[in-house]
């Protein structure tokens, strides 16, 4: 529910995301490496960045971003291996 007790509106990502998130630059990407990040919904622009999600949603909101209406994620490290 929403905070007037209405349905929550999720946006959809845009047709573009992934290919957006794909070719975002890999040398402003690496200043995220390690942090958790909010994407905004066509995947072309990180909007927060933070030590924690709870960091990223509270710059969210000082910004009037719903944190509903982003991608968050978690920007690993260069050196690290995900499996």
């Amino acid at each position: 529910m929403s905070e007037n007790n209405g349905p929550l509106e999720v946006p959809e990502l845009g047709p573009d995301f992934s290919e957006n998130q794909r070719n975002f630059p890999h040398e402003q990407l690496l200043q995220y490496a390690g942090r958790y990040v909010a994407w905004s919904l066509d995947g072309s622009r990180i909007l927060a960045s933070g030590e924690t999600m709870a960091a990223v949603e509270q710059q969210l909101i000082a910004a009037g971003i719903k944190p509903s209406h982003v991608v968050g994620d978690y920007i690993p490290p260069p050196d690290t291996v995900l499996l």
